[in-house]
């Protein structure tokens, strides 16, 4: 079973982090990230960076509230919501938040959230395949996750380049993105998601795949969330050099 991923969005930095601990130290949980600006965060979505599974939202925050802000995300990632007064849980609800945690939060009190939405409110498991509608009425194509070496976006579809053909959908990047692992692939460029699988090499900006000539652009506004992901999978020696 994957990792549930969970994002943080408080402007509250101690809060925040008080959360992305009890993720951190839970076990089928994995932290997705953490902000403290609500705009910053709402680019996550807008962009199709990857969808958390789950987001923890604080209410009360300037210049974009929670309760707005879950409207943007329209359903896309199960919402909880987090505050210090007590008054907006039936707002919270109203929005259909899985629950709604009264800081100050307790390990305890986590721990029950996720278990009531992991028994009420399944978060959908990710599958190793999807389907995707063809230029043949009534005609379905199963694409297999792992047969993906990189998707391209051109205007109002995309180009998903498998292991031994090409196929296109009439989808946007974000929304097939939405279907894939977040470990295994990674945005890097408006135009482009890779599989991690088939890279070969990134070196000066370019991510080379392993078995074809294509490279693939690094973009700046990417740049810094996919090197973090592919520096987790380094190996880096302890031993100290003479």
């Amino acid at each position: 079973m994957k990792n549930l991923t969970c994002l943080v969005i408080d402007d509250e930095r101690h809060a925040a982090e008080l959360l992305t601990t009890y993720i951190s130290k839970t076990p089928g949980l994995e932290a997705f990230g953490l902000y403290t600006d609500p705009l910053k965060a709402l680019e996550v979505f807008a962009a199709g960076r990857g969808i958390p599974d789950m987001t923890f939202l604080d209410i009360d925050m300037p210049e974009l509230s929670g309760i707005d802000l879950a409207g943007m995300i329209g359903g896309r990632s199960t919402v909880i919501f987090t505050t210090s007064y007590r008054e907006y849980g039936p707002e919270a609800f109203e929005k259909n938040a899985a629950d709604y945690l009264l800081k100050p939060i307790s390990y305890e009190r986590f721990l029950y959230c996720i278990q009531k939405i992991r028994q009420e409110r399944p978060v959908r498991e990710l599958n190793d395949y999807f389907f995707i509608k063809t230029d043949i009425k009534g005609k379905m194509l199963r694409i297999n996750t792992t047969d993906i070496r990189y998707i391209e976006s051109n205007g109002n579809y995309v180009q998903l380049f498998l292991a031994k053909e090409k196929v296109i959908a009439y989808l946007t990047l974000g929304e097939i993105l939405a279907q894939l692992p977040q470990a295994d692939f990674s945005r890097i460029h408006r135009s482009f998601v890779v599989a991690h699988a088939y890279i070969r090499s990134v070196e000066h900006g370019q991510v080379r795949l392993q078995d074809r000539a294509d490279t693939l652009p690094v973009g700046e506004a990417y740049r810094e969330a996919f090197l973090h992901k592919m520096e987790a999978a380094l190996i880096v020696s302890k031993r100290k050099l003479l």
